[in-house]
């Protein structure tokens, strides 16, 4: 009986995991970002961010 519970706690264990979840890193170099890296936006979105930080900066 005992034996047969350790086999399906380990194997609700092994099936728990997501398969989305399953490859992803589990262990992180700190300080260091290890995502996909970012795009740069294009000229106008830039400008269109900066006026909006313009209109919001009250004397």
């Amino acid at each position: 009986m005992r034996a047969g519970a350790v086999v399906l706690i380990a194997a609700i264990a092994l099936v728990g995991c997501r398969t989305e979840e399953q490859g992803r890193p589990v262990a992180y170099d700190k300080g260091v970002y290890q995502g996909q890296p970012d795009t740069a936006l294009p000229e106008a979105r830039l400008n269109d961010l900066r006026d909006r930080a313009r209109r919001q900066h009250f004397f």
